[in-house]
């Protein structure tokens, strides 16, 4: 029987270890594979800063997360995590082809850089926009889920940052994914919808708060005078 255990961001202010769940959408995509994999596990969260316990530095001395403990092993970094199930739970059934890997993985990059530079004009508003309209056309051609017919790994560790993205934009920059790109807003729901991501989902307030932490972001920024 497995004895598995992940380490994610808690919610702010509710202390280490805590079993309130944070906004971390890398963390979300480890919950998702294990749903997804029908995988009994404990979810422990550890709050982000200087002070993490002792106990976890000890086991993880980068302090990063996410972690996956799999009984005495102790894997950090999701990509790692994702491997690491695969290979050892899921039978090889949560890899992404090779052609694909690559789909979509500029978009929450693009996102973060343009919600740092406090700027809604910036040019990495037209960079995002560019990069959601060759995802859409990706799903078009090979949807409904980035490889086809079934969500891969790839699907689960971009599916949180989208949401991130269009709910973090859509307060700071007052900008909205183009609804003229059906096949992005029909994958969005589909993946959203889905019992997994629901059970391990966290509040819209949440996510406007961690990005405005983060980058130390006023209320609004679309509204700000220059």
């Amino acid at each position: 029987m497995s004895d598995l255990e992940v380490f994610g961001k808690a919610a702010p202010g509710t202390g280490s270890p805590s079993k309130e769940r944070g906004d971390c959408p890398f963390t979300q995509r480890v919950f998702l594979e294990l749903e997804e994999l029908s995988l009994p596990y404990t979810a422990t969260y550890i709050q982000e800063g200087p002070n993490k316990p002792h106990w976890f530095m000890v086991k993880n001395p980068s302090g990063l997360m996410p972690v996956l403990r799999d009984g005495e092993t102790w894997i950090q970094d999701s990509d790692k995590i994702a491997e690491y199930l695969d290979k050892h739970y899921a039978g090889n059934t949560l890899k992404i082809p090779v052609e694909f890997r690559d789909v979509g993985d500029k978009i929450f990059p693009i996102f973060t850089k343009w919600l740092q530079s406090k700027d809604p004009g910036s040019p990495c508003r037209d960079e995002f926009v560019e990069e959601l309209v060759g995802f859409d056309r990706h799903l078009q051609n090979h949807g409904p889920y980035i490889a086809g017919e079934r969500p891969t790994d790839s699907d689960f560790a971009l599916a949180p940052k989208l949401r991130h993205a269009r709910v973090a934009l859509a307060h700071f920059m007052d900008f909205r994914f183009p609804q003229e790109l059906g096949a992005v807003q029909s994958y969005m729901n589909r993946m959203e919808s889905r019992e997994s991501f629901e059970k391990t989902n966290y509040p819209d307030e949440m996510i406007i708060q961690g990005w405005r932490t983060k980058f130390k972001l006023p209320e609004k920024i679309a509204n700000v005078p220059n």
